[in-house]
């Protein structure tokens, strides 16, 4: 793998047996990550082909999800798989994006990014050769026959300045930008989060990982993961714990019919 790939996003929750997002989108019960048990969380990871839906929950007191959920239920963290996770932290620490937990685990390297840097908390793992993602080696629960929801293919990220954010991804990633951040000249003093970053200033933009595409959009209400899209049969559209999941039909890897 040579360039990173969306492969994860997590919705946090008040209570996970209370969510109903599984149920909403017709698939058979995930499985849980015992890793989060040290974090007093509880979660429920949902199989969506070669991608997955993570629902999580406090389940202590000291759950960092509860500072999350004072301003509600909603999108929590965006998931890549990423080449070298070295050089990612060699290009944050270049560029004053903070790391804000890094673990080796069972082979492979987990590094999380301030949300506060890239709009969404950002989990980007260098994963051991063979392997596409931690739960590959896990006796897990496949993909559930007859759900309307399969493939994550996008999400939608609510930031401030999106062209601006696209740029720092397109350069810490190594991912192409689409939309308008890749159609217009660049514009000296675009910001984010005080950061100057040079690039287009203009609304509107996305970076490609791999099949999955990352839009930053502006900031209407919540910040942070706002929206996901799914591959599916037939279009729709699910609002539940504060996030809108499209179902969105796709003729191939990345294409709309």
């Amino acid at each position: 793998m040579s360039a990173p790939e969306l492969v994860q996003a997590t919705v946090a929750v008040h209570d996970l047996a209370a969510a109903g997002i599984r149920e909403r989108l017709g698939l058979a019960p995930g499985f849980p990550d015992p890793e989060l048990a040290a974090w007093a969380i509880a979660n429920e990871v949902l199989t969506l082909g070669d991608t997955y839906l993570e629902v999580v929950a406090p389940s202590g007191p000291q759950s960092r999800l509860h500072r999350f959920l004072e301003d509600g239920e909603g999108g929590y963290l965006v998931a890549l798989r990423v080449p070298e996770a070295t050089a990612l932290a060699e290009r944050c620490a270049a560029s004053g994006v903070r790391i804000v937990h890094r673990q080796d685990l069972d082979g492979a390297t987990i590094i999380q990014l301030h949300p506060g840097d890239l709009g969404v908390l950002v989990e980007a793992d260098e994963m051991p050769p063979g392997r596409a993602w931690h739960y590959d080696a896990w006796d897990t629960p496949g993909v559930s026959p007859g759900a309307p929801a399969g493939d994550l293919v996008a999400v939608d990220v609510a930031v401030a300045d999106p062209a601006a954010t696209a740029v720092l991804w397109s350069r810490l990633f190594g991912l192409p930008v689409e939309g308008a951040a890749a159609e217009n000249s660049a514009v000296e003093g675009s910001t984010v989060e005080g950061r100057t970053v040079e690039g287009p200033a203009v609304e509107g933009a996305a970076v490609r990982a791999g099949r999955g595409l990352i839009r930053f959009v502006p900031v209407t209400g919540r910040r942070g993961l706002v929206a996901l899209d799914l591959r599916a049969s037939e279009a729709g559209v699910i609002e539940t714990a504060g996030l809108t999941i499209r179902l969105v039909p796709h003729e191939g890897p990345g294409g709309a019919a």
